[in-house]
């Protein structure tokens, strides 16, 4: 039987597809798996993000909650436009909590802040502590990056989020609310 990782990781890369169909973006995964997950295509202009989900469920095992994600070196750090966006889902009481959403080099930015250290094979373990209010990494608090990701897109406006406690789970763009 394929591990249940294989599972919870694309529960997560479907959630975020969802929520962006929802809300007027074209959403698709690659046929060949390269390190995007999904392309995302608003079809009135062309404009495209490439999206690698990673997901997790909360672990309250060490007193406080956490998400732990694999992230390639490769990934964080290989330059190709259009930019890498990260999506952290992260699911939390048997629900999504919330969409982390980080630009590729926002990513690097909190890595070489934090000073993150790469495994033998060349991944890094990124823990995600995880609160109603704040979401941090190492201390750096992600909290601005929870289900925003207006600043992924271009122009920044682009792109606007919805937040899973309002809508049930939020990503993307609000078709009836944002401007076209």
């Amino acid at each position: 039987m394929p591990s249940r990782n294989l599972y919870v990781g694309r529960a997560g890369q479907l959630a975020v597809m969802a929520e962006l169909l929802l809300r007027g973006w074209n959403a698709a995964i690659p046929e060949v798996d390269t390190g995007d997950d999904i392309f995302v295509v608003h079809d009135a202009d062309g404009e495209l993000v490439r999206v690698q989900v990673k997901t997790a469920n909360v672990n309250a095992a060490s007193g406080r909650d956490t998400a732990l994600f694999n992230i390639s070196n490769d990934q964080l750090l290989r330059p190709i436009l259009p930019a890498l966006v990260f999506v952290f889902a992260i699911r939390r009481t048997a629900a999504w909590d919330a969409f982390i959403t980080l630009r590729q080099s926002d990513l690097r930015t909190v890595v070489d802040q934090i000073q993150m250290a790469l495994t033998a094979d060349g991944r890094m373990l990124l823990r995600l502590d995880v609160a109603d209010e704040h979401i941090t990494c190492a201390g750096v608090d992600l909290s601005r990056f929870r289900n925003d990701v207006a600043h992924t897109g271009h122009p920044p406006t682009r792109l606007v989020a919805i937040g899973p406690r309002r809508l049930g789970c939020g990503f993307g763009r609000d078709t009836e609310s944002a401007p076209r």
